[in-house]
């Protein structure tokens, strides 16, 4: 094991960014569009593409506990989180491919479709997210290289969203001429999506390496398990953070390409603009963070971008229909508090590794990350399902012959104007009361160093 103030070279940190990269083409996509395209493509209700979110959502977070639980009890000469990322790649690409196929049939027959896809594409893409995220503390040991080593995934990770973001909108809305051909154009995308992805998580096995050996762990009950992780206050505080920072970024997901085209009018040769500005934005603010928690701590940085990105997201609620100029200044301001809530967050998570390392004696980076995705998932599930059904009820339109209703607009204003920022604010006030500095990390660093280099009692 490389020693804990060991710098990861700048290749095996783009190769590790690189894994995000992918990840986010695939979440970003299905974030962005698959609602969208259920209802307008696939002719499905709201209510019932909320339904096949709900299924598939809880689904992922079932696995991605499970993912993170055998991983940890793995031991291979090529490490614990590699392999799953090398054998899952290839079925990753395919199955996302197939979620943007539109099969024949009623509503019925679709519906089972697409809830057999997803379940199926959620089981296999567990084996890749829960892995990698509980890669990164195997990496570096050191507080401040892991800042730096998530500013590079955030950054590729950003230019994975933007690529999926701006680029399937290129594809479905420039490049195939619009909606009329939307039943060829969003397969096109998700086979070219998943392409990319197979060929970057294959470049992130090849060139990453687990610098970090812990002793394998005993087997314990689910139960057992999340309780034992939920005890450490640390954890509870990070998992607060997490969750309703991560649902704050699913709901802009969800929600903002209904906001361009059903709410502010945004012509179809310009989405895949409007989709990308923000991203481009967030991409250039990455270094901004990374500088603002070196200098201030990652504490005060993310509770200062939380309050901004609140501000931001309220400009929404007042954008005139067809206003190109203030919907730019939008997206614009949003960019900036995005690249916040995905570089400071990412580098908060790992430290509380050594905390629960130095209370219980052991590494459970998987047993983490599992239990945090198990429950941001549980939560995101309802709250994106019932968000969705919200749309129906308030009167949207699978059809595409008909303009959607006043009350649809408004609710599309409300939910992208106000629900994200408070999810934010909240995830802050985890932040603030969490008691991990700097200072704190190092000396749980030291204890454990000598910990392990003490002699065994006979």
């Amino acid at each position: 094991m490389k020693r804990p103030g060991f710098v990861v070279p700048a290749r095996e940190k783009v190769a590790f960014g690189l894994g995000d990269f992918a990840i986010n083409i695939a979440y970003t996509a299905i974030g962005f569009y698959y609602i969208y395209f259920l209802v307008n493509v696939a002719r499905l209700p709201a209510p019932v593409a909320g339904a096949i979110f709900l299924v598939a959502r809880f689904w992922d977070a079932i696995m991605n506990f499970v993912a993170g639980r055998i991983s940890d009890r793995v031991d291979t000469r090529m490490g614990r989180r590699r392999p799953f990322i090398l054998a899952s790649c290839l079925p990753v690409g395919i199955l996302f491919a197939l979620l943007w196929a539109v099969p024949s049939g009623g509503i019925a027959e679709r519906t089972l479709y697409f809830v057999a896809v997803t379940v199926l594409f959620n089981t296999v893409f567990s084996f890749v997210v829960t892995p990698y995220n509980a890669l990164m503390p195997e990496l570096s040991q050191d507080y401040d290289e892991r800042t730096n080593i998530s500013g590079f995934r955030m950054a590729l990770s950003i230019c994975g969203n933007l690529i999926a973001a701006a680029g399937g909108s290129f594809i479905v809305d420039s490049l195939f001429g619009g909606s009329a051909n939307y039943r060829r154009s969003y397969p096109v995308m998700g086979a070219a999506f998943g392409g990319i992805v197979v060929v970057a998580l294959l470049l992130t096995f090849l060139g990453t390496h687990e610098r970090v050996k812990p002793e394998r762990q005993e087997r314990q009950r689910l139960i057992r398990t999340i309780k034992s992780v939920l005890a450490l206050r640390e954890f509870r505080l990070v998992l607060g953070m997490f969750i309703f920072n991560m649902i704050g970024q699913d709901l802009i997901q969800t929600l903002f390409v209904f906001y361009l085209k059903d709410v502010i009018g945004i012509g179809e040769d310009l989405t895949f603009v409007l989709m990308g500005i923000p991203l481009v934005t967030a991409v250039a603010a990455v270094p901004l963070w990374v500088f603002a928690g070196e200098r201030l701590g990652k504490r005060k940085a993310y509770m200062g971008a939380a309050a901004y990105f609140f501000c931001a997201l309220a400009f929404a609620l007042f954008a005139p229909v067809g206003d190109l100029a203030f919907v730019i200044l939008i997206a614009v301001l949003a960019g900036v508090g995005f690249s916040a809530s995905a570089v400071i967050p990412f580098s908060i998570i790992p430290d509380v590794i050594e905390i629960d390392e130095l209370e219980n004696g052991t590494r459970r980076e998987g047993i983490f990350y599992g239990t945090s995705m198990l429950l941001y998932k549980c939560l995101s599930a309802i709250v994106i399902s019932l968000t969705t059904a919200a749309l129906g009820w308030f009167g949207y339109s699978e059809s595409a012959s008909l303009a959607e209703p006043a009350s649809a607009r408004l609710a599309i204003r409300l939910f992208l104007g106000l629900a994200p920022g408070i999810f934010f604010l909240v995830s802050a006030v985890f932040v603030k009361l969490l008691p991990i500095t700097k200072e704190r990390f190092d000396q749980a660093k030291k204890a454990i160093g000598e910990r392990a280099s003490a002699p065994e009692d006979r």
